[in-house]
């Protein structure tokens, strides 16, 4: 047996070919935490690094820097356009994302219509899509996220939320506390307008927690507040509901999507 396992581990410290090893390093980065988790639009920096020795490897092929061969110069220039393309097609996607995520912010913001005085919480902030909408909306106002930083819900991080309140503008406007929704550590009516965007549905586990959450969200709003919520559309009619028991008016409108928003005030 132990003569068996040993000749296994040899086996699997083989190295793989090397254009495996490319294929997955790609793939790797395609999975990069700004690329998926931010909704500003970034190309992992790999790839754009990728993409730039592609661009030179292809100049290259027709610049006389290779020996006068048709077959090295189209393979060099195929090569190129190989290495190229992973980040053509993730710059896209991300763009894409990004004016997907805009448009769906400028609504719930247009709705919700701020005076620009208000405090403002973000339950589950992310990379900070709606709270740094919120705080570019606000002058004497505040806006505070909180989230707990999961990799089974979008990736995202600290530095990458700061990052973005930077590239947006808003550092100064926005604050960020650690902590659960389903237990926040702020006093009752502590906020005009309470936001949540593609968070309930990770809180949410099961009925107790999105109960629990739900309960929170409305302790902290201040009566006459507003709450609005971005979610998928399943979660978005139980949060209605629930909030709707808890003697909250709720109005749920469609966004440009297949996802909803909800837009509650309370009584």
């Amino acid at each position: 047996m132990h003569h068996h396992h040993s000749h296994a581990t040899v086996k699997h410290t083989h190295k793989p070919p090397v254009r495996r090893k490319l294929i997955n390093t790609i793939l790797m980065h395609l999975h990069d935490t700004e690329l998926w988790a931010s909704h500003l639009p970034r190309v992992p920096k790999n790839l754009s690094l990728l993409a730039l020795f592609g661009f030179a490897l292809g100049a290259a092929s027709f610049s006389g820097l290779v020996p006068d061969s048709n077959l090295l110069k189209f393979s060099g220039l195929g090569l190129g356009i190989l290495l190229v393309l992973p980040a053509i097609l993730a710059g896209l996607f991300a763009v894409r994302k990004w004016r997907y995520a805009s448009r769906i912010r400028n609504q719930i913001f247009d709705s919700l219509a701020l005076r620009g005085d208000e405090k403002v919480l973000d339950v589950g902030c992310g990379s900070g899509l709606l709270l740094n909408g919120a705080a570019m909306r606000l002058t004497t106002g505040k806006a505070t996220g909180i989230d707990i930083w999961s990799p089974h819900s979008g990736g995202g991080n600290l530095e990458l939320l700061w990052k973005n309140a930077r590239a947006e503008g808003v550092a100064d406007k926005i604050e960020f506390r650690e902590a659960d929704a389903r237990n926040m550590p702020f006093d009752d009516a502590a906020f005009d307008v309470v936001l949540s965007s593609g968070a309930l549905h990770h809180i949410s586990h099961n009925f107790d927690a999105h109960e629990r959450a739900v309960r929170e969200m409305v302790r902290v709003l201040k009566p006459g507040g507003k709450i609005a919520i971005w979610d998928i559309t399943h979660m978005i009619e139980a949060t209605a509901s629930k909030m709707k028991s808890l003697g909250v008016e709720c109005e749920v409108k469609p966004t440009t999507s297949d996802l909803y928003a909800v837009y509650i005030s309370s009584p």
